[in-house]
């Protein structure tokens, strides 16, 4: 992922966490979606990346769908808003 998606990244995820208890990741990718599919795999890229520097966080939980009854595997993904790299990026204006 280039230098310029990952303030975007830190952004919209953040916007994302401050309107919602948890975010998955195909919510995130649905916003960040707008785009090609080759920013969709850089986007898979960054957040691996991201987590092994701890720069995000990822959880797996069951998420239950309300119009089936059914439970699916879901990934979340969460900002370390403690890391350097997310804190120089949520400070800027």
């Amino acid at each position: 992922m280039t230098a310029e998606l990952w303030p975007r990244l830190v952004r919209l995820l953040a916007q994302l966490e401050d309107r919602a208890a948890y975010v998955t990741l195909a919510e995130l990718q649905a916003r960040w979606s707008a785009t090609p599919a080759e920013d969709e795999r850089a986007l898979h890229a960054e957040i691996e990346r991201a987590v092994r520097e701890q720069r995000v966080f990822v959880d797996h939980r069951l998420q239950l769908d309300p119009h089936t009854g059914a439970l699916r595997r879901v990934r979340l993904v969460r900002l370390n808003r403690r890391h350097p790299a997310v804190r120089t990026w949520l400070q800027e204006p």
